[in-house]
């Protein structure tokens, strides 16, 4: 190796180190809550027969157990956990009647995720709800009941997590900076734009394609309001994606059956969100073992399924780094007053 090699490498080494650095503390009480509320539907639906509903149950805790305002209490809690009920709930409902052709998924993801940007304490929740319930089967009980089986989940996710309680344990820092109303704007309507001319370009067969809805969590879960923030998330995921992309492939050469992919996304669900306070990195590294097969329980899928989302997140991230240059970038700040 030569010296420019072993100087690069030395250059990725430490940007990696600061990537992985942890910046906060993990929260095992609440990542033992989560593995719980999703494997204790997949048991059951399968157990019953009916694991398509076990998956539906189970589905509302990767959107809840995504992680609570810093040392709130019971309060703060439970108002974001309504909040979250509220959007995943209204998802299966609105996607069990409006059916999963792409027209009613690619204006649904819009619509949310262009809401999701401009309401306080919402987020990527709706559009991500719309999107996991609108991939998912029609079975009796969702044609049936519209929403049911997503507010049976959301309340018991619910009561495993609310429950807990925590100090406030950030590592310092300042608060999250508030965007201003017009930067709040852009970023919701370069998310709707995006993320829904993607559910229309994977869906142009009417419905959304084989693992086409990576291309839209990527889109949803990468781009940010500055471009500091994108590429900073574009690299974390990508690292901890494709890492943990090698491992759902191993894991699906071994074909295992519906008691052991429980147990999986359960063992895989816990450590996402248990270490997810602790750096994003580290939830992108453990989650695509856990998406992957909760998106598609009962349905065996190819190795190359993992590939293939590594694939589409890269392509997602790129595109989400494009658009914060040329899709109605931010403002620049202005420059001081050279007179003071």
């Amino acid at each position: 190796m030569t010296a420019r090699a072993r100087a690069a490498a030395r250059r990725l080494g430490g940007r990696l180190r600061v990537l992985l650095r942890p910046e906060g503390r993990p929260r095992y009480a609440d990542g033992a809550a989560a593995g719980l509320a999703l494997v204790v539907p997949l048991v059951v639906g399968t157990l019953s027969g009916r694991p398509g509903a076990g998956a539906a149950v189970a589905l509302p805790a990767v959107l809840l157990a995504m992680p609570l305002p810093e040392g709130a209490g019971p309060r703060g809690r439970a108002r974001s956990l309504a909040i979250r009920t509220v959007w995943t709930t209204a998802a299966g409902a609105y996607t069990a009647l409006a059916g999963h052709g792409m027209p009613a998924l690619a204006a649904g993801v819009a619509v949310t995720a262009f809401a999701g940007a401009m309401l306080p304490g919402v987020g990527t929740t709706g559009a991500l709800a719309v999107l996991l319930t609108g991939i998912t089967g029609d079975g009796p009980e969702q044609s049936a009941y519209p929403g049911l089986l997503q507010l049976i989940g959301c309340a018991w996710t619910t009561a495993l997590l609310l429950p807990r309680r925590y100090r406030d344990m950030r590592k310092g820092g300042s608060p999250p900076r508030r965007l201003p109303g017009a930067d709040r704007l852009r970023h919701g309507a370069r998310l709707a734009l995006l993320t829904g001319g993607a559910v229309a370009a994977t869906g142009v067969s009417g419905t959304l394609w084989g693992q086409g809805h990576w291309l839209v969590t990527s889109l949803l879960l990468t781009l940010r309001p500055t471009p500091e923030e994108t590429r900073v998330k574009f690299a974390k995921r990508i690292v901890g994606n494709t890492a943990g992309g090698v491992a759902a492939a191993l894991l699906l050469l071994a074909h295992p059956g519906p008691y052991a992919v429980a147990a999986v996304v359960g063992l895989s669900g816990a450590l996402a969100y248990a270490f997810r306070t602790a750096n994003y990195a580290y939830w992108a590294l453990a989650s695509p073992v856990l998406l992957l097969l909760l998106s598609d329980y009962g349905e065996p899928l190819p190795w190359w399924a993992a590939g293939v989302r590594v694939g589409l997140n890269l392509l997602g991230g790129c595109l989400a780094l494009c658009a914060t240059r040329w899709l109605w970038p931010p403002r620049p700040a202005p420059a001081p007053d050279a007179e003071g």
